[in-house]
């Protein structure tokens, strides 16, 4: 008789906090639906190998570059910043950390899923052909986050300009702006994610 009575309090008490929980649940939803956020991702930033840059100033310009109003949030993503344990791991590594990694070359920043791998002597001087279109090293720096960035996302390199012969964001300004015009923001176009 007592046992049955306990198991009954435990199943109730189970009823009462899933409850709880899918009302929470709803509600997140919800606050999420109205302020245009449809993906959170939690990311946290580290380095790799010899690495020259100023830890400091990396971090502090990818968090500004990834909360940016003009960057992916259009697309519905938040990223929020944390200590470690992110969903995205930023990183600011040397060419030889970053062709460890399968597909990666110790010239160019890499994403390999959950990894943003961003070169830094990259991230000093940025390329040849990007520093010869006089663009500053500041967009280069925000260009190269959002790029790799977006490959994390779900997107692909694309090859040629967007409308008035604007650069999308995921083509290979780093290799060589094709005749378009450098730019450091998803176009309207590349507004979208296929990760989840």
């Amino acid at each position: 008789m007592i046992e049955n009575l306990i198991a009954l309090a435990v199943a109730q008490e189970v009823v009462s906090q899933k409850i709880v929980l899918d009302k929470a649940k709803k509600e997140y939803e919800a606050s999420a639906v109205a302020s245009g956020v449809k993906y959170r991702v939690a990311f946290d930033v580290s380095s790799r190998g010899n690495v020259q840059s100023d830890f400091a100033e990396f971090e502090k310009i990818a968090h500004e570059t990834l909360t940016d109003s003009r960057g992916w949030i259009r697309a519905g993503v938040k990223f929020e910043k944390v200590a470690n344990g992110g969903k995205m791991h930023v990183v600011i590594a040397s060419g030889a950390e970053i062709e460890k990694y399968a597909g990666c070359s110790a010239e160019l920043s890499c994403t390999v899923y959950p990894y943003v791998l961003i070169n830094d002597e990259r991230w000093r001087k940025a390329t040849d052909s990007y520093n010869n279109a006089n663009l500053s090293l500041d967009s280069y720096r925000q260009m190269v986050i959002n790029h790799e960035v977006g490959h994390y996302l779900g997107h692909d390199h694309v090859t040629a300009c967007g409308a008035g012969g604007v650069a999308p964001v995921m083509l290979q300004q780093s290799t060589g702006l094709r005749g378009c015009t450098g730019n450091s923001w998803p176009l309207a176009s590349e507004l979208w994610v296929s990760r989840w």
